[in-house]
């Protein structure tokens, strides 16, 4: 009268791992880089810049305070500001990211000003340096002109 079920404890089970092994997903670090690239260099030219978006995955503020490469003879950070009718760029000293938040570095307002660069490599390696000592090297990529 009732057709007959295939066993589906199997299934089941299954399920249950999948369900419980999605709650357990590794916690962010701390701090954590994406999307980080180095525009390629103008021809003639030995500056260049630096795009990332930096996350604080933290309950404290995060102060970001310079970047270094061996790459480069130095690397500011800098933002774009409207002047009058031009547009300019600001050196700023630090930078301070709130709790559980991001800075976006891109074009157009804040990012990384790169000097004395010979040449942009595929792997363009950058050290960040925040307040508390702390330094995270970053590999950044090369984005074409």
């Amino acid at each position: 009268m009732f057709p007959q079920l295939k066993d589906t404890r199997p299934v089941v089970w299954v399920f249950m791992i999948a369900v419980f092994l999605s709650g357990c997903s590794a916690p962010p670090p701390p701090i954590a880089v994406s999307a980080a690239q180095v525009r390629d260099l103008v021809p003639g030219r030995d500056t260049t810049a630096g795009y990332f978006v930096l996350s604080n995955n933290t309950a404290t503020e995060l102060t970001l305070t310079g970047a270094t490469s061996e790459l480069a003879r130095a690397i500011e950070m800098h933002k774009t500001v409207q002047r009058e009718n031009s547009v300019g760029m600001q050196r700023v000293s630090s930078l301070a990211i709130a709790p559980n938040s991001q800075a976006r570095f891109e074009r157009g307002g804040l990012h990384l000003m790169i000097f004395g660069v010979a040449e942009v490599p595929d792997s363009f390696p950058i050290t960040l340096e925040f307040s508390s000592g702390e330094q995270l090297t970053v590999t950044f990529s090369k984005l074409p002109l």
